[in-house]
């Protein structure tokens, strides 16, 4: 598997494909309007919903640095508790004490790779394979671009930047360093 197979398995990950065998009929048949509307459903048995395993099966892990460590940065890098043989979180960087802590103690992360912001983080000469980015919306383009520059591959939230033309500089940084960006559009469609 590639590193940008690993990248899209990782945001699905996050999506919540690690549920598996649901029973579509079971919803359909208990809301009447989605029997109507979806009849093929209801007369099936059971439609199986799972997925091929997340498990990236790579010859050693891909290590990351998590910029960003709230709940989206730490549901990333949960993706690391459930496959060590395929990600290591090895660096954190979050103004916020208690979830550098909570980050650091769960994936052991050397104190020296313990950061309070994105610009200490990225003074440090690369230590990791990829960067997840998971700041506030209007923090990531910086630290995107530093990332880049540095020869990391990036993980990052949406919105990728504020500006369009922030996202076309974000783009031909990727291309100039032959890096990889992937945009997570993680509860994209979710009801709130």
């Amino acid at each position: 598997m590639d590193r940008l197979e690993f990248l899209k398995r990782l945001g699905f990950l996050t999506v919540g494909a690690s549920l598996v065998g649901v029973d579509a009929k079971a919803m359909v048949s208990e809301n009447d309007e989605l029997e109507d509307a979806i009849p093929e459903v209801a007369a099936s048995e059971k439609i199986n919903t799972t997925t091929e395993p997340l498990d990236a099966k790579l010859d050693k892990p891909i290590t990351v640095m998590v910029i960003g460590a709230g709940n989206r940065g730490y549901t990333y890098a949960r993706y690391a508790e459930r496959f060590p043989q395929s990600m290591k979180v090895v660096g954190v960087a979050d103004l916020n004490p208690y979830r550098r802590e909570r980050l650091q103690k769960k994936h052991n992360i050397p104190a020296e790779n313990i950061f309070e912001n994105f610009n200490d983080a990225l003074a440090k000469p690369k230590f990791a394979d990829a960067v997840i980015i998971a700041t506030p919306d209007n923090l990531h383009y910086e630290p995107c671009m530093k990332a880049l520059e540095m020869g990391y591959d990036v993980l990052l939230e949406k919105p990728a930047a504020q500006t369009e033309k922030e996202c076309k500089a974000i783009l031909a940084q990727a291309k100039k360093y032959n890096r990889i960006v992937a945009i997570c559009h993680v509860l994209r469609y979710a009801p709130y």
